[in-house]
């Protein structure tokens, strides 16, 4: 025993010892540095599918309640005792969807280049421009199995003179107006549009020459023309109304003169020759002007080519014409 006491107080045994403690501080951290071998993983549970039982239990709709019968009730015994209370019932009520509203109708179309067929009203003189061109529409202009221009229709252009046609032209601006016995009556549509001639024989329906020409044609009388002979032939009976007239003899200071008798067989005879020397006057300015004289005659067939789309939302029609408009007719 002294002998290990000695040994590990000696410098060699303190050697051995420090030497001891440094080998078990070396192993001690082998150890941990060394994995740790992994724990096995638990298993999940098994989950066991428990049923379902599903239980739906239907629902008597409440039927409805009668209509209330106004009945005289009876008299209590007791009026202070309270009437018990009758469980109030539901009627069954259904909510129909509300209508809808069905569209607003689509005015009728018709594509660009319609040829509207018309008739003149009013006599044209090539110098009387300033007469308006006022025609009736004479067949009903139809596109996609609707009706887009009734006929009895007026369209209303202004007059132009085709001095190289020798013709009357209109092209620009026209108003057609609805002249129909239902709601559409007094409506206006304003339209681009230009003459051309009709020239379409009414027994075999077969087209002349001229018939899709533009401007209209009508009774020329030119310079060179043996028509002019109706000129000097107005100028004659303007000159001999005068010698048809009544009068009678009078003396004056020149001597015996003729007095025209004031009665209505000379009012009228001179009326009538004022009337042809002033037309027989316009037929010469107007031949010294253009060299023809042009006068279309009411009842002359047109076309009105139509030089855009037809569309009848763009019509429109005074707001006093709109309140007095006959219903439309089925």
């Amino acid at each position: 025993m002294k002998l290990d006491r000695d040994f590990f107080t000696s410098p060699t045994g303190q050697v051995v010892l420090v030497a001891a403690v440094l080998l078990l501080g070396v192993l001690a951290v082998r150890w941990q540095r060394q994995p740790q071998p992994a724990l096995p993983a638990a298993k999940p549970a098994p989950v066991v599918a428990l049923p379902k039982t599903l239980t739906r239990e239907g629902v008597r709709l409440p039927k409805p309640a009668p209509p209330p019968v106004a009945a005289v009730a009876p008299v209590a015994a007791n009026p202070a005792a309270p009437a018990p209370a009758r469980p109030r019932e539901l009627p069954l009520v259904l909510f129909a969807a509300p209508p809808e509203t069905p569209p607003a109708p689509v005015p009728p179309t018709a594509p660009y280049g319609r040829l509207i067929s018309c008739r003149t009203v009013l006599a044209l003189e090539s110098n009387r421009l300033e007469t308006p061109i006022i025609g009736l529409v004479t067949e009903d202009v139809w596109h996609a199995g609707r009706r887009v221009i009734p006929a009895g229709a007026e369209v209303h252009g202004r007059a132009a003179l085709d001095r190289a046609r020798e013709r009357i032209a209109a092209q620009g601006v026209w108003r057609i107006v609805w002249r129909t016995p239902d709601a559409d009556n007094g409506t206006e549509l304003a339209v681009d549009g230009l003459v051309l001639d009709r020239d379409v024989d009414p027994a075999t329906g077969a087209w002349g020459e001229s018939d899709g020409s533009a401007g209209l044609r009508g009774q020329i009388v030119r310079t060179s023309d043996d028509r002019e002979l109706k000129l000097f032939a107005a100028t004659f009976l303007a000159s001999a109304t005068g010698a048809l007239q009544d009068s009678r003899l009078t003396t004056g200071l020149l001597g015996e003169a003729s007095v025209p008798v004031s009665s209505a067989r000379n009012a009228v005879l001179a009326g009538s020759g004022a009337v042809l020397r002033n037309y027989a006057q316009e037929l010469r300015e107007s031949i010294a002007r253009d060299g023809f004289y042009l006068r279309v005659p009411a009842g002359k067939s047109f076309y009105l080519y139509v030089t855009q789309t037809l569309d009848r939302s763009q019509a429109r029609r005074a707001p006093a014409l709109a309140q007095t408009a006959a219903p439309s007719h089925p």
